[in-house]
């Protein structure tokens, strides 16, 4: 069997499972339709190109939550944050921005902050571990903006501690960057730091959230900042076609994802610490990082990966349960994969899940796959 029939059979049994231990529970479409027909019914008309009760209701309540002076939704947070950053460049007179190296920017958007925006970007920090105010202090030329991700996903969803970054935000405003965010899992923020969404949002000048990761929205996003900023980024969405005729679908599926999940995210976090601790109790297996700060973690097992998703699909198909997303090989060649954790893991026990997954690695390293 290829890997991409592989991962289409894996695929298969995880949408049949009974139990899944990563994300949101399963929404079948139509129960996804029917959660924003309910919504619907509070609006008596849709949105028409940004304007409209639903929508400016939605981005008033965005603005508040974050403790910002205004919002505007969009369709995606590529667009979001390449905006964001675009209209920092032209206000500061510099097309110079920085962000880390496992930026979304810098590996999933094929270079749209360059080839569409006209921004020359400077990587910061190292690979492998969050950005810091040291960092910052080396930057080879004064920046327009810099992005920071919180929590950084493509590292396991590390996060600096609160007073680092208390002491970058002091820097970039003692030099004149602006500092945005990328939180697009901001929500998974607040146990780590004790503090309100609006508290971490006031150390930068803006903010990026997605409706998607951890609130199950169908897609879109929100750019918040202050309100003439917002006004230049309106421009800007317009520009790059994103100003849709009517969004309201997303900003509906977006307002009920927030009702079913945003209260939930405290308890996923403290699920993903509690599963990483088992996890790192195995032999063969590391959790990155060891203790996550966030309902996000990367899993590294010793063993190659598609041996691993030939395993996981024989288990998961006799047992009925999904116990991991579909790995890929790291640098040294051991299998890694990322667990994000939401209100699918308490519909079992956590002794229960335990016991599935001392199963499942045991029996691993007893068909001689490891």
């Amino acid at each position: 069997m290829t890997a991409p029939e592989l991962m289409t059979r894996y695929q298969v049994i995880r949408d049949a499972c009974d139990y899944r231990l990563t994300g949101q529970p399963t929404m079948r479409m139509a129960d996804q339709i029917a959660a924003i027909a309910e919504q619907a019914e509070h609006y008596d008309a849709q949105d028409v190109y940004g304007t409209g009760v639903l929508i400016e209701s939605f981005e008033a309540d965005i603005a508040e939550l974050l403790g910002k002076e205004a919002v505007v939704f969009l369709p995606s947070g590529t667009m979001a944050q390449c905006i964001a950053l675009r209209v920092w460049a032209d206000r500061k007179g510099n097309r110079r921005v920085g962000f880390h190296s496992s930026s979304h920017l810098q590996l999933h958007e094929q270079n749209a902050y360059q080839e569409l925006y006209g921004l020359e970007a400077e990587l910061l920090g190292e690979p492998g571990r969050v950005v810091t105010t040291a960092d910052l202090q080396t930057v080879s030329a004064p920046l327009s903006a810099a992005l920071l991700e919180l929590p950084m996903r493509e590292i396991g969803g590390q996060l600096p501690n609160w007073e680092d970054l208390q002491a970058q935000s002091e820097w970039a405003r003692q030099h004149g960057t602006a500092l945005h965010m990328d939180g697009a899992r901001l929500w998974q923020c607040t146990p780590y730091y004790g503090r309100s969404m609006a508290d971490i949002a006031d150390l930068f000048d803006s903010v990026y959230l997605s409706f998607y990761k951890d609130i199950g929205g169908i897609a879109g996003s929100a750019l918040a900042g202050p309100a003439d900023f917002i006004e230049e980024a309106r421009n800007w969405i317009r520009r790059a076609g994103g100003n849709l005729y009517s969004l309201f679908p997303y900003v509906l599926a977006a307002k009920a994802g927030m009702q079913r999940n945003l209260a939930s995210l405290p308890q996923a976090v403290a699920d993903a610490q509690w599963l990483a601790g088992v996890l790192n109790q195995m032999d063969g297996l590391e959790t990155v990082p060891l203790e996550p700060p966030a309902n996000l973690f990367h899993l590294r097992v010793d063993c190659e990966p598609e041996r691993l998703l030939e395993h996981a699909c024989s288990w998961s198909k006799k047992n009925g349960v999904f116990l991991m997303p579909a790995p890929r090989a790291s640098e040294d060649g051991k299998a890694i994969m990322e667990y994000s954790i939401g209100q699918a893991l308490p519909l079992a026990s956590r002794a229960q899940w335990q016991l599935w997954l001392e199963n499942f690695f045991a029996t691993l390293k007893h068909s001689n796959i490891q």
